[in-house]
């Protein structure tokens, strides 16, 4: 009895040693976890910036709109193709119309058209060359934090590009 009295105060070094290594391994995948989550998020969100801007251009570019001869007063979806890839003008121009009124139901019906309810939307519309056709910023142009997809088709003959800015 006496004997395992002595021992009782005795602190075993490889119980101590293991016990700093596990709370030092535990330390460092918390604070690993904690740092890899907020730069996930962010990738996330871009991802889904930039989906939004592919499905958009995806519309703008291959769909006539709804109604087909839609206009600005009358939409329900915007398109600005008289067929896949071929870009109508006068649509263009019905869009310009949209985005440069200071009409705010139209343009919340617009962004609403397209999924978008936070996000701000520009599309700017220019021949490959350079000269621009037209575009639409509503407000302004999104500055900061945004995705972007650029579209090659045709207008007037002549090969035009439409970049569609989600953000």
């Amino acid at each position: 009895m006496v004997n395992s009295l002595k021992n009782k105060g005795q602190v075993n070094i490889p119980f101590t040693i293991s016990l700093f290594v596990f709370i030092g391994l535990t330390v460092y995948l918390i604070s690993s976890i904690i740092g890899y989550h907020p730069s996930h998020s962010e990738a996330i969100k871009s991802d889904i910036l930039y989906s939004k801007a592919y499905s958009i251009s995806e519309l703008l570019i291959k769909d006539k709109g709804y109604p087909g001869n839609w206009e600005e007063n009358n939409f329900r979806r915007v398109g600005l193709a008289s067929e896949p890839y071929l870009l109508n003008s006068s649509k263009i121009a019905e869009l310009e119309k949209i985005c440069n009124s200071t009409n705010i139901t139209n343009i919340r019906k617009l962004r609403e058209s397209f999924g978008l309810m936070d996000e701000n939307l520009n599309v700017e519309i220019k021949y490959l060359n350079g000269t621009g056709i037209g575009g639409c910023f509503p407000g302004s142009k999104i500055a900061g934090r945004s995705a972007y997809v650029k579209r090659i088709c045709v207008l007037n003959d002549e090969l035009a590009e439409v970049v569609v800015y989600v953000g």
